[in-house]
């Protein structure tokens, strides 16, 4: 059975028009087009670009609102699916602070709006070939 290049036309067309989503982290050019692409995944509930940005054998830790309770981690591969599985269209964050290392390596305290509660994550990002990574966040509930 050969198929026909005419037939494949016009489903070829209609893919090429429709619109790409919307740019994920591994391609951002800047730590805040990367936290843009964080927000944008918690919001839609897209796992994808959550995971162009958060490396995935990067750490995750959260602190307790009592200082004696211990701090939890994981790797970022373990919590991804759970924060895109309740997606916030309301979710917004902002950079708080930003320290550049080095023009590779920066450091930004952020504050998201997610779920109702607001959180203030310590968030240390790597530039790579592919754009800004998270390498590792710890969190704590305001």
């Amino acid at each position: 059975m050969s198929l026909d290049p005419r037939s494949l036309a016009l489903p070829l067309a209609a893919a090429l028009l429709v619109p790409a989503p919307a740019m994920a982290s591994a391609e951002a050019a800047t730590p805040e087009q990367a936290l843009e692409a964080y927000v944008a995944g918690l919001r839609a509930g897209r796992v994808e670009l959550l995971e162009a940005l958060f490396l995935a054998e990067g750490q995750f830790c959260t602190l307790g609102k009592d200082a004696a309770a211990p701090i939890g981690c994981k790797r970022f591969a373990e919590v991804l699916g759970s924060w895109a599985a309740h997606p916030d269209p309301e979710a917004s964050g902002r950079i708080l602070d930003r320290r550049d290392a080095t023009p590779s390596m920066t450091a930004v305290t952020y504050e998201l709006r997610f779920g109702g509660d607001v959180y203030v994550d310590q968030l240390l990002l790597y530039r790579t070939d592919a754009g800004w990574r998270v390498v590792a966040k710890t969190t704590a509930v305001r």
